[in-house]
This record gives C-alpha cells, sequence and structure tokens, in this order.
C-alpha cells in the first residue's frame, strides 16, 4: 500500500495583515481601519469553517525522478459560507472571508513543514525546492499531485474537468528532493513566482497608489501625472502594458479587460487604463513594472574627455522606439559620448502608422512636444556630463525615418498615411536649433542638419546607412538591414540602389514585450541556454532591468533550441501561461519572456525575411549573390548573425556573410557634423535609390506567411 501521510492543522488563526492585503484593502489609515473592523466580525466563523488538512505521498515528479507532492485544503465549507455571502450581496463579507481563510492555509502550510522535515528524516533526503501549480509550474501538476497522494479519498479534495481543485481553497505543491537530507528550501520564493501582481510579493513590489477622478480616462489621467508613458499599442487595448488595479471604486470592465484578464484578475481590480473610465473618484494602484524601463537613459560605449578649445556638434537619431544622442568633437570627427533614451511618442501607438493617425486626429502638437522633451531631457543630460563643451556646440544633425522627422519638425503627416504617400519634406537642408527643437540653455540660432530620406517610408536613418557603410563605393553586392521598429533594408549591385520598408513593429527594440527595455545599463543583450537554465548577460554587467533586442533574439534562439518554443511558435508548458524565467531584478521581480512576446517576435522576424526576399527577389538576385551583409540597428550591443537565422529573422545562408553595423543613423548624422558635404553626398544616394513597395506586392504577401514558422536550422550554423 502507498505511504500517505494525512496531517491536520493546529490551532491557526487568520493573518490580519495578510488578509487584508488579499482582500485589496489599501495601505491608508481609513482603509485599515474599515477592514480591521470587518476582519475582527468575520474571524470567528472564518475560524469555525475552516477544516486544514493535508496529505503527503512521494511519486514520479514528471520528469522521471522522484519528489515529494502536498495537497492541501480548507475543508469545503468555506466555499459555502463565501457563497452564502455573494448571495446575500455582501460582498466585502465575501471577499474578506475568502482571503482570511487563504491567510490561515498560507500558515498550514508553513506549520506542515515539520512534518516535510521529519518525512524527509525518515528517508534521507532534503527539499532542494519548491513548486507551486499555477505560480512556477503548470496546472498538470494538479492532476499528477491528486493521483499521487489519492486526495479524493484522503482528503476529498477532486478535479474539475479543467483541472482545477476542489474544494476552491486548496492548493497543490511539489517538493523537488535533494540528496543532502541538511538541505531543506520549503519556502515561497516570490523571484522564481510568475505572479506578478501578487499583493504578497515581498522586497521591491513597490507599487504605487494613485487617486483618480471621475469620468476621465485613467491613462490620460496617468499621462498627465506623469506616472505611464507606455502605450504601445496606442491605447487599442491590445497590447496590455497599461494594466492597473482598482483598489478603491468601482470601474466598469471592458471588452478588452475580460480579453486580457482573467475572472480572478478582474474579480481582484485589474484593468486596462487605457479603458477605464471611473464613474466615481477612485483609488488605483501601478505596479512598479508599469512605469516602464524604456523610458530610463543610458549610455553607449566608452566616454571620452572633452578638449578644450575643440569645437562640438550634438548627432541625433530618432527612432520610433528608441531615442540616441552623441556629442560629437567636430574638429577630430571623434564621437565623445552616446546616450539613448526611449522615445515618449509611443505614448501615441507603437509603430508609425498608428502616429500617423494621432497626427491626423489633431495630437500632432503633443507629439512634437513629447519628442522635444525627450531631447531636452538627453540635452541637459549630456551637458551635466560635458558642461565645457555647451560653450563650444556650434551645431546638430538629425536622422530618422520620414515620420518621426515630420513629427519632430511639427509638418502635416496627412500624406504619409495614404496613397500616393507623400511627404511635405524629405529633409536635406539646414534649419535654425529653435525651429526644431525649441529655444533652450540659449541655444536658439545653431544651425541643424535634417539628413535627407529617399522616400515616405524610406528615411535619413537608412540613407545615413548607405554613406556610413560604404555602400556607393564598395564594388561588392551588398545588402543593409536597418532593425528597428520599421524593417528598412537596402541592396547595392551594379544596377544600382534598391531599398524598400516593412513594418516590423517595435518587438525587436524591445518595445511591444512586457519586459522590453532600450539598450541602457542593465539591458539583458545576450542569452545562452544551459539546457533549460538561461545565463544572460547584460548591458554594462549591471543588475537586470529588462530585455533590448540583442538579447530578445538570443533568448528565443535559445528556446527554440531547446525545443521550449515548437515550430509554430508556441511556448511549452510550464512556461505557456506564465512565461519563461530569464533573471530577476534587484526588486525580486521575475523578468519573463511570454508567450505574447513571442508572437510579437514572430509577426517582426518574418515581416523583415519576407522584405528581404522580395527584395533580392525583385534585385534578380538570390542569397549566393550577395557578397556582404551589413545588419544596422540602434542595439546597443551587437546581433550575432547564427541566432538572428536561428528564429529565421536573417536567411542562413546569409550569417557569415553579416557584420554588425551598430548605430549607422548616427554614424551618418556625426558625419554630417564632422564634414558639411557629407550632406550633399546623402542626397546624391537619395537621387538614385530604386524603391519596391511592399504594400501591393503579391510576393511579399506569400512571403509573410512562408517565413512566419520557427524552423531548426541547425545544419546551417
Amino acid at each position: 500500500m502507498k505511504d500517505i501521510r494525512i496531517v491536520a492543522g493546529r490551532d491557526i488563526r487568520p493573518d490580519a495583515a495578510v488578509s487584508l492585503a488579499l482582500a485589496g484593502y489599501g495601505k491608508d489609515a481609513a482603509s485599515q481601519a474599515q477592514g480591521k473592523a470587518l476582519f475582527a466580525e468575520l474571524e470567528r466563523r472564518v475560524r469555525q469553517a475552516v477544516r486544514l488538512k493535508a496529505a503527503l505521498a512521494f511519486a514520479d515528479d514528471g520528469q522521471g525522478r522522484t519528489g515529494l507532492y502536498a495537497v492541501l485544503t480548507a475543508g469545503t465549507a468555506v466555499s459555502r459560507q463565501a457563497a452564502m455571502y455573494i448571495a446575500r450581496k455582501e460582498y466585502s463579507e465575501a471577499v474578506l472571508f475568502s482571503a482570511m481563510a487563504d491567510s490561515c492555509l498560507f500558515s498550514f502550510e508553513r506549520q506542515l513543514g515539520e512534518a516535510i522535515r521529519s518525512l524527509c528524516r525518515e528517508t534521507g533526503c532534503g527539499i532542494a525546492g519548491r513548486h507551486e501549480a499555477g505560480a512556477d509550474s503548470g496546472f498538470s501538476l494538479q492532476k499528477r499531485a491528486v493521483q499521487a497522494v489519492e486526495a479524493g479519498r484522503t482528503l476529498g479534495v477532486t478535479l474539475t474537468e479543467n483541472h482545477m481543485l476542489q474544494p476552491e481553497k486548496s492548493m497543490v505543491i511539489l517538493y523537488e528532493l535533494a540528496d543532502d537530507p541538511d538541505v531543506f528550501h520549503i519556502e515561497h520564493d516570490c523571484r522564481r513566482c510568475g505572479n506578478a501582481s501578487c499583493s504578497l510579493r515581498k522586497e521591491g513590489k513597490q507599487e504605487e497608489y494613485i487617486r483618480c477622478p471621475r469620468g476621465v480616462r485613467i491613462s490620460q489621467w496617468l499621462q498627465r501625472q506623469r506616472y505611464m508613458d507606455s502605450f504601445p499599442c496606442g491605447e487599442t487595448g491590445r497590447c496590455g502594458k497599461c494594466r492597473v488595479r482598482v483598489a478603491e471604486g468601482m470601474v466598469a470592465v471592458s471588452p478588452e479587460d475580460r480579453e486580457l484578464f482573467t475572472p480572478a484578475d478582474l474579480a481582484a481590480g485589474w484593468r486596462l487604463a487605457c479603458k477605464a473610465v471611473p464613474s466615481e473618484d477612485v483609488q488605483i494602484v501601478i505596479p512598479k513594472g508599469n512605469r516602464g524601463v524604456l523610458a530610463a537613459l543610458g549610455q553607449d560605449g566608452d566616454a571620452h574627455e572633452a578638449d578644450a578649445g575643440h569645437s562640438y556638434g550634438l548627432a541625433v537619431d530618432i527612432g520610433t522606439t528608441t531615442l540616441a544622442l552623441s556629442l560629437v568633437d567636430t574638429t577630430t570627427g571623434r564621437t565623445v559620448h552616446t546616450i539613448t533614451a526611449a522615445n515618449s511618442q509611443r505614448a501615441f501607438g507603437a509603430d508609425v502608422v498608428s502616429r500617423i493617425q494621432a497626427a491626423k486626429g489633431g495630437k500632432g502638437p503633443q507629439l512634437r512636444k513629447a519628442v522635444c522633451h525627450d531631447l531636452q531631457q538627453m540635452f541637459h543630460q549630456m551637458w551635466d556630463t560635458y558642461p565645457q563643451a555647451k560653450e563650444r556646440c556650434l551645431k546638430a544633425a538629425v536622422a530618422g525615418n520620414t515620420t518621426m522627422l515630420h513629427l519632430l519638425m511639427g509638418w502635416d503627416c496627412g500624406g504619409l498615411g495614404s496613397w500616393p504617400f507623400y511627404p511635405v519634406s524629405l529633409g536635406g537642408d539646414w534649419y535654425l536649433w529653435k525651429d526644431v527643437f525649441g529655444k533652450s540653455d540659449g541655444f536658439s540660432s545653431q544651425p541643424v542638419a535634417l539628413l535627407p530620406s529617399i522616400s515616405t517610408y524610406v528615411g535619413a536613418d537608412i540613407t545615413a546607412g548607405i554613406w556610413a557603410c560604404g555602400l556607393m563605393k564598395s564594388e561588392e553586392t551588398t545588402l543593409l538591414i536597418d532593425l528597428g521598429t520599421n524593417g528598412e533594408m537596402v541592396l547595392c549591385s551594379e544596377a544600382g540602389l534598391l531599398t524598400t520598408a516593412t513594418a516590423a513593429g517595435p518587438a525587436l527594440e524591445g518595445g511591444s514585450l512586457q519586459w522590453g527595455t532600450a539598450s541602457v545599463s542593465g539591458a539583458i543583450c545576450a542569452v545562452t541556454m544551459n539546457g533549460v537554465r538561461p545565463k544572460v548577460r547584460t548591458i554594462a554587467g549591471a543588475p537586470p532591468v529588462g530585455i533590448c533586442g540583442t538579447g530578445v533574439i538570443e533568448a528565443l534562439a535559445g528556446l527554440i533550441e531547446t525545443g521550449l518554443v515548437d515550430a509554430t511558435g508556441k511556448l511549452k508548458e510550464p512556461y505557456f501561461r506564465r512565461g519563461f524565467p530569464l533573471a530577476t531584478t534587484l526588486d525580486c521581480e521575475q523578468i519573463v519572456m511570454t508567450q505574447k512576446d513571442i508572437r510579437e517576435v514572430q509577426l517582426a522576424k518574418s515581416a523583415i525575411r519576407a522584405g528581404i526576399e522580395t527584395l533580392l527577389y525583385e534585385g534578380r538576385m538570390t542569397c549566393e549573390d550577395i557578397d556582404r551583409v551589413y545588419v544596422a540597428g540602434g542595439f546597443g550591443y551587437y546581433l550575432q548573425p547564427a541566432k538572428a537565422a536561428a528564429i529565421g529573422l536573417l536567411p542562413p545562408q546569409l550569417v557569415y556573410k553579416t557584420t554588425a553595423a551598430g548605430n549607422t543613423s548616427l554614424a551618418g548624422a556625426a558625419a554630417v557634423l564632422a564634414d558639411e558635404s557629407v550632406l550633399d553626398d546623402m542626397k546624391k544616394i537619395c537621387r538614385h535609390a530604386g524603391e519596391v513597395i511592399l504594400a501591393n506586392n503579391d510576393f511579399f504577401a506569400v512571403g509573410i506567411h512562408r517565413t512566419h514558422e520557427f524552423l531548426t536550422l541547425r545544419r546551417y550554423i
């Protein structure tokens, strides 16, 4: 007969602080007083209803090893009592009663540690770790546990058709065994837990409580107060990055909320800020992660001293997701220092189409103000670092795609969003500082060059890249790919220059990912897999804050190689629901790559790959005809071509022909500062470049579908 140990709870009382936190009571004095009064009223009933019991048994852990399974339950009376409160419409009582029962269950688990230690001593083993269904393991764990301890017979605990436990106030734990009896890690680890919204999360959850007035969309209010500025989907409710929790007051549930959140999340008050318009004053909670690591400023590369007596200029690259600024010594042509930041225009949408629509809808001035504010902050940071260069800064040069330059200048974007796609200007001229960035810090009449664009969707950033990579002077057949929100690419051959652009989206720059970040200090920039355990490297070796473009590509390549992501892009259990953990922040928040993240990257890589294949097709060439490939983009750290091929971003035949070129857009702007005649060279490039329009290209449309899946490409790498 199977050795199953039954343990009963002893003298366990509900914990007031835990119960109030689980029930969503605010930390202010009034909320706490209200909650404690109701807690005292319900405590006797909770103690009467709760019947704590657990069953323990050793069994196969699902991976060919032996583990210790535990099923805990508070009994059926708790659910009946909670249902009674709901039937009476006593919702406050129902929520707090349920939370108090949960606190008893958690206390019982700690008490259960005594029985587990005794059992381990008997068998000569230890506990290496703890896994909980729904937290850091898949729900298939519940079925194995119920079978292992014969929970129906021993505890009266069963599974529904959806693998949910009955009674509801039950939980399943798998304890991973260790050979050393002195190893005994049975405690819950918040760093491994996938429930980032847990109100009991320890160490650095750092939630912020904000009062929002009635009748105002919560996202708009948070923007005004500068609490939140990340709305990659343009406030359409698709990305889920603006999630907040309503702590006090009522906010109606939107259709978008129902799509994103579970019923339990909705009951706990989770809402999308972009769709929430409260009918009364409410208090909301902003998770720390939603403040957006993308907003952080960072530096790229080594800093140098600024030489007294030299002249300086500022090179600016305005990306859809990321901004970059370099201080250039125009006397020597050397870049002194570079800093990066997120483009806060992302609040109006993650891609150029969203921003064009926002501008056409009357938000053009707001878009211009947003990017100018970002740049002014970056200017101030640069002058704080190099005050001696400020007085000697004589000019600036700006690169970016055509839409970004239109928004910077406040030009009408109406012609950019509909056929025949005509711009107000393609740049290539000098302007006054005040007309580009606005007056500040004594800067007003200094000249600013806008680098020339090739077309509406092949911008000045690609023109700068063509010049910086020396394509016009090369005798090689060359492919230049600028990996960003807009995937722009150039084929240079004896026949001339052929360009195109595809809407990749911000995933490759981290913009639409749950933990996406710009290339700032602490961004995960490299990932290697040791089995299913990731090893990460961060920019500057700093503590992890998120994941940037190169890290995204390498993480996904590793997941594909290990079989954790299949050809369709599906992330396997137990990571499908909670994401694959990569690292932990200093605040004990787990940086994960989610299933939604993988879909975003999948869409981006197929758009880029199909664009490459279409450009080659229109140029009457194959991968074998290409001598050299330059991959540009503001990733900050260089891309590994083999990893890009592993996810299908690059054709595998091009792996050994590929060189990472860094931010060629910024390099081109710096070149104009060092030698103004370079601007004329770039205008010549624009005049000689042809363009392939992908919007109505049948080969591209087919290619999008053909390149969507992930294929095993080890034979090429």
